[in-house]
C-alpha cells in the first residue's frame, strides 16, 4: 500500500505511558513503600511527600530508571528507619524485584496503530530513556519489534539527542513526528529542533515531566493511539513545509 502524501517520513514513539503502561507500576510500588513504612509506624503523609522531593533531587546524579528510583525508596527507608529490621529489608526487596519485573501491557490501540502505520511504509522508531537493559527487555517482552526498525535508549531526552537521532537517520526534523505522552520529554525537544508532536496525555503524569508546551500549534492531541491513523492523513495540513 502506498502512503498517503500526507504522512511524515519517520515516526518517533515514546515508550513507558505512550505504548505501555508504566506509571501504574510505580504508583503501585510507593504504595507498598508506604504500606511498609505505617507497619513500621511511621508518617505516611510525610514520608509520601519525602518520597517525592528525593526522586526529583536524585535525578542529576542518577538520571532515570527503575533502579535509581528503587534506591530513592531504600534510602528513605534507612533515613526514617535506621535500624531497619531484616524483615523489612526483605519487604523492600520485594518491592523493587516487582517493579523490574511488571507485565508489559499495551495500552489501548497500541498495536493497531502501529500495524496500520507499517502497512502504509512509514517509517518508525521507538525512543525512550532510562536503564537500557530494563527499557531493552520491556520492549522485547512488548512482542512491537516486529513493528519499527529501531529501539533506542537515552539516558535523558533532550533537543540534542532529538537532534542527532534525526541526523543519523538522514530526516529532516519537518519530516519527522513524535508521539509521547510527556510534554518535557517528548513533546518539547520534538518542537525545539522543528519536528512535529502529538501528546497522547495520560492522567499519570510524573510531577518531572510537567512542563508547558513551546510551540502548542505544532502539537496535535489524541486520548489514545488508535487515533493516529486518521490523525495523519491530515496532521500537517497547510502549514506543512515542502
Amino acid at each position: 500500500m502506498n502512503r498517503t502524501p500526507d504522512c511524515p517520513d519517520l515516526i518517533v514513539f515514546d515508550a513507558d505511558d505512550t505504548l505501555w503502561e508504566s506509571a501504574i507500576f510505580f504508583e503501585r510500588a510507593e504504595e507498598d513503600f508506604l504500606l511498609l513504612l505505617k507497619t513500621l509506624g511511621l508518617g505516611v503523609p510525610e514520608a509520601r511527600q519525602l518520597v517525592h522531593r528525593r526522586d526529583i533531587e536524585r535525578l542529576t546524579l542518577t538520571g532515570y530508571g527503575v533502579r535509581p528510583y528503587i534506591g530513592t525508596l531504600i534510602s528513605v527507608l534507612h533515613e526514617l528507619c535506621p535500624e531497619t529490621p531484616d524483615w523489612a529489608e526483605s519487604c523492600m526487596q520485594e518491592i523493587g524485584d516487582s517493579l523490574l519485573s511488571h507485565p508489559v501491557i499495551l495500552l489501548p490501540g497500541v498495536p493497531s496503530a502501529l500495524e496500520w502505520t507499517a502497512s502504509m511504509g512509514i517509517r518508525m522508531i521507538v525512543y525512550t530513556m532510562g536503564e537500557h537493559s530494563h527499557q531493552t527487555d520491556k520492549f522485547r517482552r512488548s512482542g512491537l519489534s516486529r513493528f519499527v526498525e529501531d529501539f533506542v535508549v537515552v539516558g535523558s531526552k533532550t533537543a540534542c539527542e532529538m537532534s542527532r537521532l534525526l541526523e543519523d537517520r538522514g530526516v529532516p526534523p519537518q519530516r519527522c513526528l513524535v508521539v509521547g505522552n510527556s510534554p518535557r520529554s517528548d513533546v518539547n525537544p520534538a518542537l525545539e529542533v522543528g519536528a512535529w508532536a502529538v501528546l497522547c496525555a495520560r492522567e499519570r503524569l510524573w510531577q518531572a515531566e510537567v512542563a508547558e508546551l513551546t510551540d502548542p500549534a505544532r502539537v496535535h492531541h489524541i486520548e489514545t493511539l488508535d487515533e493516529l491513523p486518521a490523525l495523519l492523513g491530515g496532521f500537517y495540513g497547510a502549514t506543512r513545509p515542502i
